[in-house]
């Protein structure tokens, strides 16, 4: 029977948006009980393409006669690339194409990642499908060399692995990422897999805070996690804004991967995963949008302020959830690369954290050799600030992300005991 539930004439008046910081909720009467059956982050792995973008590969691109900007346009892009902090991109498309000229459009020749840009029938500008098509190309490899990557890390039986979670946002495909690891690694034993897909920059929490679930439940759970992006496919010409050239300029391609289960002591156990989400007003902040020539990566200018205006009365109480210290300098720090005006908000003196570049080396040398490739970016920075207790001598690490929403998510690494 239909439901008699209609779009006209609902109750607008009957939920109010929530005004302000919503965050972050926990059960009051569980959450000790739940915190003991938190899983440990065993290893950390990682896949990348064959080519990379440099700052000159992005002036050469977006100052040429091939992108319609104005000189004020092209100032701006040179002043970008040269002072983002960022030497190296990942990417799955082979930047020789930029330096020779367009193909006379023949819709008979394959597209491939030599000449996506090249063949357009729009100069420099392919379709969302020709597009796709390359994503569909390199997503799988890099999910499943980071898949075997980590497994190496771990030093596991692959056979032992229960559960499998992907994420990705930088393009789609059903059958999913998963299937493509399970496949591809022959895992026979594989009780559930999903995939957790479009959460953006904090798609690795997402992931993660499934697969704790997974082994919370499952005591014996081994959980294979990746994610996965390509996001070399959606440079876009016609991008003016400059939100949404900052998109198309600081994203990379690469994958990263990482496996959950109960552990042993001296393992690094999670904390659980808090989420604190921004009012409506910051809903664009950061966002993806399907487009007909590709998605639309949009970064406002606004997302470092308000990135450090939910942080602000809020860190202390962050560290204490999580790794149950107070001071900034009783952990060592794994922030999400996601710009340099985001990774120097850490660093503002205001927040009274008192964090030196040096503390947030991790953050900084993912941000100067990948740039920021969303989802993966995090555990990239987890990994090096993990290796690098061994020289601080502490033995927990802070992790905090953000992403489309405008959404902060946290949690703590802490020597299991």
């Amino acid at each position: 029977m239909l439901s008699s539930q209609r779009l006209a004439g609902q109750d607008e008046g009957l939920y109010k948006p929530i005004d302000g910081l919503q965050g972050p909720c926990k059960s009051p009467d569980f959450d000790l009980e739940h915190r003991k059956k938190m899983p440990c982050l065993q290893a950390i792995g990682q896949c990348y393409p064959d080519y990379e973008f440099t700052a000159n590969t992005f002036e050469k691109l977006y100052c040429s006669d091939k992108f319609p900007y104005d000189e004020k346009l092209k100032d701006w892009v040179r002043k970008l690339v040269h002072q983002s902090g960022i030497e190296t991109i990942p990417s799955s498309v082979n930047p020789a194409q930029f330096d020779e000229p367009a193909i006379p459009f023949d819709p008979t020749i394959p597209v491939d990642e030599h000449n996506l840009y090249r063949r357009a029938k729009d100069p420099w500008c392919p379709t969302t499908k020709e597009r796709s098509l390359v994503w569909e190309k390199f997503a799988p490899k890099l999910t499943i060399g980071a898949a075997k990557d980590v497994i190496r890390e771990w030093g596991g039986d692959p056979s032992t692995i229960t559960h499998v979670v992907t994420n990705t946002s930088s393009g789609t495909h059903m059958p999913g990422l998963d299937l493509a690891v399970v496949d591809a690694l022959g895992l026979r034993n594989v009780r559930q897999r999903i995939c957790v897909d479009n959460t953006g920059c904090y798609g690795s929490f997402s992931a993660l805070t499934v697969a704790q679930a997974f082994c919370a439940a499952e005591p014996d759970a081994v959980v294979l996690v990746t994610c996965t992006e390509v996001c070399s496919v959606h440079i876009n010409k016609h991008s003016k804004d400059r939100s949404e050239i900052l998109g198309n300029i600081i994203f990379g391609d690469g994958a990263t991967s990482a496996i959950l289960s109960q552990g042993n002591k001296g393992d690094w156990q999670m904390s659980p995963i808090r989420m604190v989400t921004a009012p409506p007003s910051t809903r664009d902040y950061v966002s993806v949008k399907l487009t007909d020539q590709g998605y639309l990566l949009y970064l406002s200018k606004h997302l470092a302020p308000c990135l450090h205006t939910a942080v602000k009365p809020m860190w202390r109480d962050m560290l204490k959830d999580s790794l149950g210290v107070k001071d900034s300098h009783d952990c060592d720090w794994a922030v999400h690369p996601g710009g340099k005006a985001v990774i120097n908000v850490f660093h503002s003196e205001d927040l009274e954290m008192n964090l030196t570049k040096e503390d947030l080396e991790p953050s900084w040398t993912s941000l100067r050799h990948h740039g920021n490739l969303a989802a993966p970016s995090i555990l990239l920075v987890i990994k090096a600030a993990m290796e690098r207790t061994a020289e601080t001598g502490r033995d927990k690490v802070f992790v905090i992300g953000f992403g489309p929403g405008m959404v902060i998510k946290y949690y703590g690494l802490t020597k299991k005991e």
